[in-house]
């Protein structure tokens, strides 16, 4: 059951967006490219603060190629869940495979296809960029950093936790990797930036207030502005990729508009 009374700097509603394991759609020729991948949304803007623009999922079997595209008013996190690939940014080459993280950056022109002999499983966290998003809400604060951006891709095991502030001009704070060892725990709240996680391995419980749901691979969890989240593992290792997004004068899980708490 979730929360309906106000949300105030020391208490967190209940609301949480999960995504079970499964229900992928198939996409032909996905952005022009060759076979059937599969896609699933795992949240999207309506129900966040954010300018999120989706939070996805993404497949391609063997043989099968997301086309070379690019965005004009979005920027662009992927994250490889499992598998090889081929990924074209900008005109080079890069092998990508479990661990991998690219940024992209508004006109960054890219394709992925996986040569492999197993699927290729990706997270994509498309973002409004700051100029659409100002144009859009005519609110300046929605302005970024104005950052000479360009994309990059990290082996994000090597290089641990990702300064997203530095790589893109938009909202994006930070990507990471988080292991809770058996009987761990970990405790995210939407304060002054929203939270989505992924499964990668193991299994374990998300309790936010009264409710209480199961995480599995494939479980996709994100928190809207004001809610608090605890992550248990189970009897194996609890393993998830977390990304978190700015909310422009937010803080102690409000926004702030003229002031004053809303």
């Amino acid at each position: 059951m979730w929360s309906t009374h106000p949300v105030t700097a020391v208490e967190y509603a209940d609301e949480l967006i999960v995504a079970a394991p499964g229900g992928a759609s198939d996409v032909y020729a996905m952005h022009g490219g060759q076979a059937v991948a599969r896609w699933k949304c795992l949240a999207r803007r309506r129900g966040l603060e954010g300018t999120w623009e989706a939070i996805e999922i993404s497949t391609l079997p063997p043989g099968a190629e997301c086309g070379v595209h690019h965005h004009s008013r979005t920027e662009e996190l992927y994250f490889v869940v499992s598998g090889q690939g081929e990924l074209l940014l900008d005109g080079r080459l890069h092998p990508v495979g479990p661990g991998t993280l690219i940024t992209n950056p508004v006109g960054t022109r890219h394709r992925l296809n996986n040569p492999g002999t197993e699927d290729l499983d990706w997270i994509v966290i498309e973002v409004i960029s700051p100029p659409v998003a100002t144009t859009l809400t005519g609110d300046p604060s929605h302005s970024g950093r104005h950052l000479m951006s360009t994309a990059t891709v990290i082996d994000l095991e090597a290089h641990g936790p990702a300064d997203l502030t530095t790589l893109l001009s938009g909202p994006l704070r930070e990507a990471r990797l988080v292991t809770l060892g058996p009987g761990e725990q970990e405790t995210l709240r939407s304060d002054d930036r929203e939270h989505t996680l992924f499964v990668l391995n193991g299994t374990g419980r998300a309790r936010a207030g009264r409710t209480e749901v199961a995480l599995a691979p494939g479980t996709g969890v994100t928190l809207p502005l004001g809610s608090e989240v605890t992550l248990l593992a189970d009897g194996l290792p609890l393993r998830f990729f977390a990304a978190s997004l700015g909310v422009p004068n937010a803080r102690d899980g409000r926004r702030i508009t003229d002031g004053s708490p809303t």
